[in-house]
């Protein structure tokens, strides 16, 4: 666990929820597992954010009596999308080339190279190249926790990040992740992490903004309707538009002024001479444009599953989109799956849905890979909704890789 045996805590940050969670553990007993959660306003990591993040560590040392006059050892995890995770197939030459070629090649990939924390690690060689995987995350946000933790009297001992301490949890759960390659699908109660997990270490994940009360619903969901593409649509709107203004088609006319309904100073503003009746609406001083209201996606008929006709197939129609979520995963990370084929994939969610696994592995041949559960059963809700949380008290054991 960490350094402090006698009273350890992990703090994990939740910036989607604007919370910052709690957990901590006595001697490492699992009896005395406490769990809790505090709220913050700040959306990014700014200097606001960091004011907070220093009142909440304040207000849960005051609260703790174990940490009263002294200074106390955490480990914090920030969220997935603040790391950054690849790897690097480098010729097998001696030794010493292979590092100078691993630098070449990372600074070529970073141009902020010089501003970034990274770790790497061998993890397949042979005589004609080795894979080196690394993880990055900037050096700046470092200094920033440790900074906040050291103002509240605490000292962040570990560094590291949420799906890092998932597969930790699992690792220390369940001993078999210690030699095997597998996807680790986390699925909590309104958020999931498919994890990429290489002999107990994550080499790479994606978050999903659902989470296991999508199988709770009493009709099959669509997946475009679990979670906002706002920024996306917008961008997509605007560069339609921005291709309208250019007038792409011209007979003998004048090619718009630099700026206009291009990049540059005038980028997002358009020209109302050159735009079309559409542009000229979307550019018109004080007008507001909204998105159209989402609607489900509607399939042609000859794509279309029939409708389910119990409760648990509409169960497993609504679990077949973290089943679509993680074949795309795989498909989409041959740098991952040629390190090593994924076996399996390991499911922790509740005990109630079990029945999802024989349902699911009937289209194995076609998945081209098995469901099972994680096989952590015997463990209390405080472990099984919060796996991250309890893999940090290990993450300085399974995870050091990962650790920043």
């Amino acid at each position: 666990m960490a350094k402090n045996n006698a009273f350890s805590t992990v703090i994990s940050v939740h910036p989607q929820n604007g919370q910052f969670l709690f957990y901590s553990c006595v001697g490492g007993d699992k009896s005395s597992l406490k769990y809790d959660v505090k709220n913050y306003k700040s959306r990014f990591f700014d200097e606001e954010f960091f004011t907070e993040f220093a009142r909440c560590l304040g207000e849960y040392a005051n609260a703790n009596p174990s940490y009263a006059g002294k200074s106390a050892f955490v480990t914090v995890l920030l969220p997935d999308p603040l790391i950054a995770t690849t790897s690097f197939n480098i010729p097998g030459v001696n030794k010493k080339n292979t590092a100078n070629l691993f630098k070449v090649a990372v600074e070529g990939t970073y141009a902020n190279y010089n501003e970034l924390k990274m770790n790497n690690f061998t993890v397949k060689q042979n005589k004609q190249f080795s894979t080196i995987a690394v993880s990055l995350i900037r050096q700046k946000l470092v200094q920033d926790v440790y900074t906040a933790c050291s103002g509240a009297n605490m000292f962040a001992s570990v560094l590291s990040y949420s799906s890092s301490g998932t597969a930790c949890g699992a690792a220390a759960l369940n001993g078999k992740l210690k030699n095997d390659t597998v996807i680790l699908l986390d699925i909590r109660e309104v958020d999931s992490a498919i994890i990429f997990v290489y002999k107990g270490v994550s080499l790479g994940c994606i978050d999903l903004p659902f989470g296991w009360s999508v199988l709770t619903q009493d009709k099959p969901v669509a997946d475009n309707m679990l979670f906002n593409h706002d920024v996306a649509e917008l961008a997509v709107v605007n560069a339609k538009e921005k291709a309208k203004a250019k007038q792409l088609t011209m007979m003998g006319g004048s090619a718009p002024a630099e700026g206009e309904g291009e990049g540059g100073e005038g980028e997002g503003i358009l020209a109302t001479d050159q735009a079309t009746p559409a542009a000229r609406e979307l550019g018109a001083a004080g007008a507001i444009k909204t998105l159209p209201k989402k609607t489900p996606r509607v399939l042609p008929k000859w794509m279309q599953r029939p409708v389910p006709e119990t409760h648990e197939g509409v169960v497993y129609e609504n679990f077949r989109i973290f089943v679509k979520y993680v074949l795309e995963f795989i498909r989409a990370n041959a740098r991952l799956t040629s390190i090593s084929a994924p076996a399996s994939v390991l499911v922790n969610m509740p005990e109630e849905y079990d029945f999802l696994y024989d349902m699911v592995n009937e289209e194995e041949k076609e998945n081209k890979i098995k469901f099972s559960s994680l096989g952590i059963r015997k463990e209390k809700p405080i472990i099984t909704d919060h796996l991250d949380l309890y893999g940090g008290l290990f993450i300085d054991q399974f995870g050091a890789l990962n650790n920043f």
